[in-house]
């Protein structure tokens, strides 16, 4: 009787023990799982993006240039319908004389910028102030050096009329130009204000005054 007692006390004791090591294999199992899934997750858990900035876009050009003939597509010797036709907001005051000096007005002149207009024709362009450049780069704030480096052996000079400064005329190099000149104003070192136009309205010392 006590040998089956013993028996099963000792049967009971080693399935104790089977369980308890079942116990710790299922755990071991289960912590590997979630640990495998928590690594799998931290994986493919998306990079947050940042937005590139955008470069601005560079302003296009105005295509406001002077040349000895003018500015842009306005030309000396055009009419004032002929100007219209290019610039549609291109008109000049009421006046009894039509042949009167005036200046006109448009939509997207630059600031700073004057068309001069005498007989019904365009016949001056003036920049004032600004930035509005020749075709070869000079503009208001410019040596007088540098306006002779960019005009060489085409620039005369003459004392101005009630400054300290001068004249700095530019004389086209092309015969069919010769009637046209581009005429920077200083105050003996930097270029003040510059216009452009056919003679003799573009010498006028004091434009339509």
């Amino acid at each position: 009787m006590n040998f089956i007692r013993t028996s099963l006390a000792v049967s009971v004791a080693l399935a104790l023990v089977a369980c308890a090591k079942s116990d710790e294999r299922r755990t071991d199992t289960t912590s590997i799982t979630t640990s495998s899934s928590t690594e799998t997750s931290q994986q493919t858990e998306p990079a947050s993006t940042t937005p590139t900035p955008q470069t601005p876009t560079p302003t296009p050009a105005t295509g406001w240039v002077v040349t000895e003939r003018g500015i842009g597509n306005l030309r000396a010797g055009m009419t004032v319908p002929e100007a219209r036709a290019v610039y549609p907001s291109f008109k000049v005051p009421s006046s009894r004389d039509s042949t009167a000096c005036t200046y006109a007005t448009m939509d997207g002149l630059p600031a700073g910028v004057g068309v001069m207009v005498e007989g019904g024709k365009i016949v001056r362009a003036e920049v004032r102030r600004g930035n509005v450049a020749t075709s070869t780069g000079a503009r208001i704030g410019d040596s007088e050096e540098k306006i002779k480096s960019l005009y060489p052996s085409q620039v005369t000079v003459s004392p101005h009329k009630y400054t300290d400064g001068h004249y700095l005329t530019v004389v086209p190099a092309s015969k069919a130009d010769s009637a046209f000149r581009i005429i920077f104003e200083t105050d003996g070192r930097k270029v003040l204000r510059y216009h452009a136009g056919v003679r003799p309205q573009v010498e006028y010392v004091e434009g339509c005054s």
